[in-house]
C-alpha cells in the first residue's frame, strides 16, 4: 500500500463509486516507512577531517617562526667586528635559513588550505542534499502521521512497530535540522579563514618575501634604512594578519 494514502479499490464505470475503505497499518506498510527512513549517507571526508583547524595550527606555527626571525642581529653584527669575526655572515646566514623555514611552514598551510577548500565544497554539496532530505522526510512524516489518524481497525502490535519508526524518521528530521545549521556556521568560517589566506597568498607573503631577499642581499644597513623600514612594516603586517586567521 502507498504510505499515507487510505485503500480504495477500483470500480466499474457505470457502477457508484463506492467509499474508501479505512486505512491499515500492515506489514507493508511498516516496511514502506523501514524504506523511505532511509537517508544518503553523508561523505566520509566531513567526519574524519577538521580543516579549520588545520589552518590555525599551521598558521600559529608559521607565527611562531617569523616571530623568531631577528633583523635587529644581523644590524647589530654589520660593523667592523662583526665583519671581521664573521658574525656577520653568520647572522645573514641565519636570517637567510629562517626565511626558508618561513616559506616552508607556509607550504603548510597553503595544503591546509586547500584541504579546506575542498572540505568546503563537500560542506555545500551535504548541506543541500541535506535540504532536499528534509523536504522528502517532512513528506514522509505527514503521511505517516495521517496514516496513524486514519487506522484505527490496525493491529495494536503493528501500529507500535510502525510509530516507533516514525518517532525514529522524526529524530532524524530533527538532526538533520541541527546538522544542517552547524555546517552552515563551518562552511562559513571556512570561507573567512580561506578569504584571508588568499590575502596572504597573494600580498602579504610575497611582500615579505621580496622584502626578506633584500635584506639578505643588502649591505650597510642602518635600522632607518628604507629596505628595514619596509621589511619591518611587511612583517608585522604578515604576523598580525595571521594572528586573525590562528584566531579565526
Amino acid at each position: 500500500m502507498a504510505l499515507g494514502t487510505n485503500q480504495s479499490y477500483p470500480t466499474p464505470d457505470n457502477e457508484e463509486e463506492q467509499p474508501a475503505r479505512p486505512a491499515v497499518i500492515d506489514d507493508d506498510a511498516v516496511a514502506a516507512l523501514d524504506i523511505a527512513a532511509r537517508s544518503p549517507r553523508m561523505d566520509t571526508n566531513i567526519l574524519s577531517s577538521a580543516p579549520a583547524r588545520d589552518i590555525r595550527s599551521s598558521a600559529n606555527e608559521l607565527i611562531d617562526m617569523l616571530e623568531e626571525v631577528d633583523l635587529a642581529k644581523i644590524l647589530r653584527k654589520q660593523g667592523l667586528i662583526g665583519r671581521f669575526t664573521g658574525s656577520a655572515v653568520e647572522a645573514r646566514l641565519e636570517f637567510e635559513l629562517a626565511s626558508h623555514r618561513v616559506t616552508d611552514l607556509f607550504r603548510q598551510l597553503s595544503r591546509a588550505a586547500q584541504a579546506g577548500g575542498r572540505i568546503r565544497a563537500i560542506l555545500d554539496r551535504t548541506r543541500l542534499e541535506l535540504i532536499d532530505e528534509q523536504t522528502r522526510l517532512d513528506r514522509v512524516i505527514a503521511d505517516a502521521k495521517l496514516l496513524v489518524s486514519q487506522s484505527g481497525g490496525s493491529d495494536v502490535a503493528l501500529v507500535a512497530r510502525f510509530e516507533r519508526r516514525l518517532s525514529n524518521i522524526i529524530a532524524m528530521e530533527a538532526a538533520n535540522t541541527l546538522t544542517i545549521q552547524q555546517i552552515e556556521l563551518s562552511a562559513s568560517v571556512l570561507a573567512s579563514l580561506l578569504d584571508r589566506f588568499t590575502d596572504i597568498e597573494t600580498l602579504l607573503l610575497p611582500l615579505w618575501q621580496r622584502n626578506a631577499l633584500a635584506i639578505i642581499h643588502g649591505e650597510a644597513m642602518t635600522a632607518r634604512s628604507s629596505v628595514v623600514t619596509a621589511f619591518l612594516d611587511a612583517h608585522r603586517n604578515l604576523i598580525g594578519f595571521l594572528k586573525k586567521v590562528g584566531q579565526e
